[in-house]
């Protein structure tokens, strides 16, 4: 887990955007201590719901932000390549991401 590349992205993208701390915490309805622990790299159990308002705030995907919690690394304008997913985990992915944000599943052949 990388919180604290989490945490350099979300720095880099607040001012890639112009906005103020402040504005973000309340744009993604999170309290200013729980952005200040991500701003700090403190978050040990981020929840989904908090990353999918963080992301939406900022103007980027839930992939993004999660892809860098748990794997480190990105640049602010970095685009997620969902492309490496083998065949079949496509529809798992899809079906996750719709029970987290109420939306219908992609439905996606493996063939």
């Amino acid at each position: 887990m990388s919180a604290k590349d989490l945490a350099n992205y979300l720095e880099s993208r607040v001012a890639m955007l112009g906005m103020s701390k402040s504005e973000t915490a309340r744009r993604a309805d999170i309290s200013r201590q729980t952005w200040y622990r991500f701003l700090s790299g403190d978050v040990n159990d981020a929840k989904l719901s908090t990353m999918i308002r963080l992301a939406d705030a900022l103007e980027t995907t839930p992939m993004q932000l999660l892809r860098l919690y748990f794997e480190g690394t990105a640049s602010p304008d970095t685009v997620i390549d969902l492309g490496h997913l083998q065949a079949g985990n496509e529809h798992y992915a899809s079906k996750f991401l719709a029970r987290t944000v109420g939306a219908k599943p992609n439905r996606v052949s493996s063939t």
